[in-house]
């Protein structure tokens, strides 16, 4: 009886096994949700996405953190010692060149000015008497009434008056100047800063703290290192005139545009590196000095490339290659040549032609002449415009059915 048992079970054991022979290949048949589906000699496609290669230019560009610098950064001092009498700006607003800043007490200089212009009076009066005098004793001198000494010295005292009045007027000038000091102005266009001197104090130019800090905000400029290698190339593009363009990403991702302007004159020795300033416009004040920016400088551009997207391009035993999708559905195989990649596209210098299909999702389970089917024309992560059309037509059409 034990031995009956045991064959019955083999017995089982091997019906249970042929059934799950026939049954498992006929149910994936069946599956419904299979993605590749058989073709009509019986291969399978695999489903793949692929888009055309374009021709046009790559930008080489290469990144660096940059600082926000003012083209011009003006700490304002009275040059002129006195009281301060007024300032005449609000703190943070926009200055126009020219405009006054703050006075300071104009009496002292204005009794300086008013004494020099009493001494010209008093030496030109005395200057015409002495050439009045001249006049007499070069007429007594012709007929010998007078020595010659005599009237050497009358020329001198004319030279000395004559002197005297240069001095006065340079004194007057002096005085002024000194006078218009007293009338602090700005001296450039931009945002005037935090006061530190209230009105009340003596001031001078001697004092340690400026009175404010007039900072030009547009244009302005962000200034950045970059390895030397880059000095060459750069020095040849300003020099003729193309000077290279410049991004600049604040802290809030947005994104400004300029040219670099000039490049620092020597490497630094400790890090290889040397600096560049870029100008940037700024009318709403985006830039502001000393904060920190993502900088990409254009090193170069690829002119007239065939561009594919940097997916594409795959890494094999006898180098890089792209699948290329054919007009019959199946990949072949091209080795391409690689000139540069920058922001997920790559420039080809061989391998394959400007409206080619090359796959860029699926490559993983391709062989040349494999057989495909493509679901999708855009990049993984990215709706196709297919099935962006697809899908606005579906829209379209629930809308005129409700």
């Amino acid at each position: 009886m034990p031995h009956s048992r045991r064959l019955w079970i083999a017995l089982l054991i091997v019906v249970l096994i042929a059934l799950a022979v026939w049954w498992i290949p006929n149910w994936q048949a069946d599956d419904p949700s299979s993605d590749a589906p058989a073709n009509a000699s019986g291969d399978r496609s695999t489903a793949v996405a692929a888009i055309e290669a374009q021709r046009g230019d790559l930008e080489i560009t290469v990144g660096a953190l940059g600082t926000v610098r003012s083209l011009s950064s003006i700490d304002v001092y009275s040059r002129v010692e006195g009281e301060l009498l007024t300032v005449d700006f609000e703190e943070g607003e926009q200055v126009e060149k020219g405009q006054l800043l703050a006075t300071i007490d104009p009496r002292d200089y204005q009794a300086q000015l008013a004494a020099a212009q009493g001494q010209l009076v008093q030496d030109q009066a005395q200057l015409e008497s002495a050439r009045e005098d001249l006049e007499r004793y070069e007429s007594l001198a012709q007929s010998q009434s007078i020595s010659r000494q005599e009237l050497e010295q009358q020329r001198q005292l004319v030279r000395q008056y004559e002197g005297a009045v240069s001095s006065d007027r340079a004194d007057i000038d002096s005085a002024q100047v000194q006078l218009d000091y007293t009338d602090i102005t700005a001296p450039n266009a931009g945002i005037i800063g935090i006061r530190n001197v209230d009105p009340g104090n003596l001031v001078s130019s001697g004092d340690d703290d400026p009175i404010a800090t007039l900072t030009q905000l547009d244009p302005i400029s962000v200034v950045f290192s970059l390895p030397s290698q880059y000095v060459s190339t750069l020095r040849e593009q300003l020099a003729s005139g193309d000077a290279p363009s410049v991004s600049a990403t604040t802290v809030g991702d947005e994104r400004l545009e300029g040219r670099l302007t000039s490049i620092d004159s020597q490497i630094d020795t400790a890090t290889g590196t040397v600096r560049l300033r870029a100008r940037f416009d700024n009318p709403t004040d985006r830039l502001y000095p000393s904060a920190f920016v993502d900088v990409r400088l254009t090193v170069n551009t690829l002119h007239d490339r065939v561009i594919v997207p940097a997916p594409a391009v795959q890494t094999g035993q006898d180098g890089l290659f792209v699948y290329v999708v054919g007009d019959d559905d199946t990949v072949t195989r091209h080795d391409v040549d690689v000139s540069a990649s920058e922001d997920h596209r790559s420039a080809l210098a061989s391998g394959v032609s400007a409206g080619e299909r090359v796959v860029v999702d699926g490559v993983d389970s391709l062989r040349d002449g494999a057989k495909v089917r493509v679901v999708s024309n855009a990049l993984p992560g990215e709706a196709s415009a297919s099935s962006t059309a697809d899908d606005d037509a579906d829209t379209q059409t629930s809308r005129d059915a409700s």
